[in-house]
């Protein structure tokens, strides 16, 4: 078993999660951290990019700057368990302004019971 390198623990995202990066591409939120979030988009980004990221959370709004840490092309799921065509992948760390936003993401992320409702995220570099 590898042991866990993230700073913090993540949060699954609801199915059908999604926002927009640059207006125009859509982007599915994977999961959620104090410190991260991934993503899945249909166009690569680049690592080391900074982005202004807003994301409505099961009425938690959360506005922060996020910085690209990796993006990877990856086959893209279908239904049927085949692959057609490519996505990538990214991950990306907040970059807080704040530390009174960490600590109320901290606390949305901490509430009982997992997340429910729709993740909304816009990117906006």
């Amino acid at each position: 078993m590898v042991a866990e390198r993230r700073r913090s623990p993540r949060v699954r995202a609801p199915e059908g999660a999604g926002g927009v990066i640059r207006s125009t591409i859509q982007v599915r939120v994977e999961d959620i951290s104090r410190t991260g979030v991934r993503f899945q988009l249909s166009g690569a980004v680049r690592p080391g990019a900074t982005y202004a990221f807003h994301a409505g959370l099961d009425g938690f709004d959360l506005s922060v700057p996020i910085r690209i840490t990796r993006c990877k092309a990856a086959a893209a799921p279908s239904a049927a368990g085949h692959a057609h065509g490519l996505v990538y992948q990214a991950g990306a760390e907040f970059l807080w302004e704040k530390p009174e936003d960490a600590e109320r993401l901290a606390e949305w992320l901490g509430r009982p019971g997992p997340p429910s409702g729709q993740f909304s995220a816009n990117l906006k570099g």
